[in-house]
């Protein structure tokens, strides 16, 4: 998974900020309980790791 600066989003072509934003929503609702192959390894961590 990429994070991208706020300042670069309206660079990235369109399909990377659609992948982007999904996800995002992913992480947010923690895969509405689904296994997804992209985002879930994230859970393994303290929230604070992304902070940093």
């Amino acid at each position: 998974m990429r994070l991208w600066h706020q300042e670069m989003i309206h660079n990235l072509p369109r399909q990377e900020l659609l992948g982007q934003h999904r996800e995002c929503c992913a992480l947010r609702g923690k895969s509405w309980g689904w296994p997804h192959a992209i985002v879930n390894y994230v859970f393994n961590y303290s929230p604070y790791k992304l902070y940093q």
